[in-house]
């Protein structure tokens, strides 16, 4: 029984289609590990001439490329009139080629939104077209009912994205534990000071071999993702990456919590504590180097358990959470918010086709939602599946103190309608957070005191003009009634009704 679509939405004409030349399009092999810098997509191949169409698949689920090999084959052998071109890129990779590629009208047929863009811009500017008509009733019913939110999956009585995971945050920090034991580290460490203590252990005893922590510093995003963990985590009230919230009135990236955050990230450059090649690196290759013994500490999420239980079965690691300023209690971390992920391209000739690649992504049949559980990488958006699948310890580990250090912070699009259009409005100030970051780490940003007040006067500048392009009051961007130490619930947001 198909789902019925009960309205239509106004779409604005595709985007004017210019060249794809120059962005160094090679093929996928197809084995999910196409992350190099010239990674890309090749030309839609429409149909071979034994009557085979090609559905094209770009995203960035690196931490799931096993499992999604294993279930390209599976759906292949199932679907023999299909072949599926699959490439996956890093986050920041991405966001490039995919407007690259929708700009000349050359989009994959499946493709997530990049980070940073909310569905209804995605939608406005005919990305992807409403999945309604090509999926069941039973495909969306045996989703968790928290799965979906308008302007996430749905626009109105149009669906038009699915969502990978459940949210879970991606900022707690893994640890090696043999490393620990041998610079004599015998706590895993819990404030700023005995994280830095411990990498000046480890950075010692490796002698330009082991360094106390890596992570991936070429991806601005994951230096914001640490920088905002770290400061929620020392009691600031910050929202969610890529999310909008006021602290008093103001943009809060110069609070006390935000620079102690980032004094602590510049204590560890100035003690060599951080690997060297940090800065030059993606977030993949950090978690290969620390899966090598590079370093004691990396900043990541879940997704890394599968890949290193895959090929590194014998690392003998822990999870821990955020560390916190010395003598700071009862502090959380902003809780994972539910995102869009994969949709239907608007100009896709394959869109049943490509309804049947979604639905079989979350079929128990072809196994890759209880691969991903069973493996570590996600937690998944079908509650059966994480019932019956849910058994690595690792993965147990770090959903439980996930859960335990998080908190729900208040989000502007449950709040105002308007929402969606200021986000669709605002701008990026620049050197944003995730690049401040990256100049501590490089050393090329001294001051980031100065640095922090010049993007909190500019980001608050920019958020007031956007709030007024829109027609949205700019107070909507602060919650009075926020306790940063409690989930935010549907109650609070009634108070300020």
């Amino acid at each position: 029984m198909k789902l019925k679509r009960l309205g239509t939405l106004l779409l604005t004409a595709i985007i004017a289609a210019t060249t794809l030349a120059g962005c160094g399009a090679m093929p996928s092999t197809g084995n999910g590990n196409e992350t190099g810098e010239n990674a890309s997509v090749i030309a839609a191949t429409e149909e071979n001439t034994d009557g085979q169409i090609t559905l094209r698949v770009v995203d960035w689920s690196d931490g799931s490329a096993t499992q999604r090999e294993e279930f390209h084959k599976k759906f292949e052998e199932a679907h023999p009139d299909i072949k599926i071109e699959y490439t996956m890129l890093t986050v920041d990779q991405f966001k490039n080629t995919i407007v690259t590629m929708i700009k000349s009208g050359e989009g994959p047929d499946l493709f997530p939104i990049p980070v940073g863009l909310t569905l209804n811009t995605a939608v406005e500017e005919g990305w992807f077209q409403p999945i309604n008509d090509y999926v069941t009733d039973e495909f969306r019913n045996k989703f968790d009912p928290e799965a979906f939110a308008e302007g996430v999956t749905d626009i109105g009585d149009e669906w038009y994205t699915v969502t990978e995971q459940m949210p879970i945050i991606q900022c707690l920090f893994f640890y090696n534990k043999d490393i620990l034991n041998q610079a004599g580290v015998t706590e895993v460490p819990t404030t700023y000071s005995e994280f830095r203590e411990a990498c000046k252990k480890v950075t010692e005893m490796g002698n330009g071999n082991v360094y106390g922590l890596i992570d991936g510093g070429k991806q601005m995003n994951r230096m914001d993702v640490m920088a905002r963990s770290l400061a929620a985590a020392a009691g600031g009230k910050v929202a969610a990456t890529q999310k909008v919230l006021t602290d008093n009135g103001v943009a809060p990236y110069d609070s006390k919590e935000m620079n102690d955050a980032l004094g602590f990230i510049k204590g560890l450059v100035d003690d060599g504590s951080i690997h060297p090649d940090t800065i030059n690196i993606s977030a993949p290759e950090a978690r290969e180097l620390f899966a090598q013994g590079q370093a004691a500490f990396l900043c990541q999420g879940m997704w890394c358990v599968s890949q290193w239980d895959a090929n590194y079965p014998d690392l003998n690691y822990g999870v821990m959470a955020v560390p916190v300023p010395d003598g700071v209690t009862n502090t959380y971390v902003q809780a994972g918010e539910l995102s869009p992920w994969m949709g239907i391209y608007k100009q896709s000739k394959h869109p049943k086709e490509a309804a049947e690649y979604l639905m079989a992504l979350y079929d128990e049949q072809y196994g890759y939602q209880q691969s991903n559980v069973e493996s570590g990488s996600f937690v998944s958006c079908i509650p059966e599946i994480n019932e019956k699948y849910m058994t690595n310890e690792h993965m147990k580990q770090y959903y439980t103190i996930a859960e335990e250090t998080s908190r729900v912070v208040p989000t502007l699009v449950k709040r105002d309608e308007k929402a969606n259009d200021f986000y669709a409005e605002v701008k990026d100030v620049q050197p944003s957070l995730g690049a401040i970051v990256q100049g501590i780490i490089s050393q090329s940003i001294t001051d980031y005191d100065s640095a922090l007040k010049t993007l909190a006067n500019d980001t608050t500048t920019e958020w007031k003009r956007a709030s007024e392009a829109v027609g949205m009051d700019y107070s909507s961007l602060e919650f009075p009634n926020w306790d940063a130490t409690k989930d935010y619930t549907d109650a609070d947001y009634e108070t300020l009704k």
